[in-house]
């Protein structure tokens, strides 16, 4: 996705670039290649031979996406938008609307992965046409003024981004509720008793080991760090607001706990891998006294430098000196 080129054109991309397409069928074609020796068992039933089967089936599916996955580009400039449409090694299909053949459009928001926004424009002639996602989760707002007016219709209703740049504070992560540390509580709770029923059954009817002794004592100690930093699990927000960002949390003993950075603080503002998951990433803050501050996880590269970039306008630092 491509920010707009100026101020009388936007641009709006989705689809697979070409390396990452030739990536993703080098990995197919090698699962098919790994797969086919284990068919030979498949006559027999074997479970080899079912799971290669199966791995074959996936390889042929990412060969697929591969091949067939489209690229889509939206140009949007005076009065009329453009849109292209191309699969690998096809024709390249061009469309054009004019702003007189839209009757309406309405922002839509769509939460999967991560959060994204796009645009659906309605005809006249009754078709419904959605755009490729919006390029800056923090310039929501803004494209999409830019974008009714240059296609000379009325703004559409807003939709709740926390993280969209016209907002006072921007807002990463849930805000602090000590009601959520019950239901916590509740699931430890209920997991230890699940996990102490043989332990317990066993000492009634006088089987209970050693080795079992010290295997239940583990699990209270891990039950009891548990119960200990409860609070800690139900997360951390940040509010970002020029100037600074108050982080909240709850302390050990359940109270709110708050903590402000400020920009003459900060030595640089990183993206760091979620480490969990590869579609989750973190804005790491290193401070001067040498602490590091890692924020609530962000859904995707893209969206977590959008994020990064504006606490970096926020906090009034040099890009590059951020680095």
């Amino acid at each position: 996705m491509d920010a707009a080129a100026n101020e009388n054109e936007v641009r709006l991309r989705k689809g697979t670039s070409l390396n990452e397409r030739l990536v993703l069928a080098g990995l197919a074609a090698l699962l098919c290649l790994v797969a086919l020796p284990g068919l030979n068992h498949l006559a027999n039933g074997h479970w080899l031979g079912i799971a290669a089967l199966f791995a074959l089936l996936f390889g042929c599916l990412l060969l697929g996406a591969a091949l067939l996955d489209r690229n889509v580009v939206w140009i949007i400039t005076p009065g009329e938008i453009l849109i292209g449409e191309q699969r690998p090694f096809g024709k390249l299909h061009r469309r054009l609307i004019r702003y007189d053949e839209i009757s309406g459009m309405h922002l839509r928001k769509s939460s999967g992965k991560s959060i994204e926004f796009s645009l659906a424009f309605e005809t006249k002639s009754g078709t419904l046409l959605t755009s490729p996602p919006l390029p800056d989760i923090t310039r929501v707002h803004e494209t999409t003024v830019r974008i009714a007016r240059l296609l000379q219709l009325p703004d559409p209703e807003p939709v709740e981004n926390p993280l969209d740049a016209v907002n006072a504070g921007i807002r990463l992560g849930k805000p602090v509720n000590p009601k959520r540390v019950l239901g916590y509580t509740a699931l430890i709770v209920l997991l230890a008793c699940v996990l102490s029923f043989p332990f317990i059954h066993a000492l009634w009817n006088g089987t209970l080991s050693a080795p079992g002794v010290a295997v239940w004592s583990l699990g209270a100690i891990v039950v009891f760090v548990l119960f200990r930093y409860v609070h800690r699990m139900s997360g951390t927000c940040w509010i970002i607001h020029d100037g600074g960002i108050r982080i909240e949390r709850l302390s050990l003993k359940g109270r709110i706990e708050v903590e402000t950075i400020r920009g003459d603080d900060v030595e640089a503002v990183d993206v760091e891998s979620g480490g969990r998951k590869d579609s989750l990433y973190v804005i790491t803050i290193r401070l001067r006294s040498g602490k590091r501050v890692r924020s609530p996880p962000l859904a995707g590269k893209d969206q977590t430098r959008a994020v990064r970039a504006e606490i970096i306008r926020r906090l009034g630092l040099n890009p590059r000196g951020a680095e």
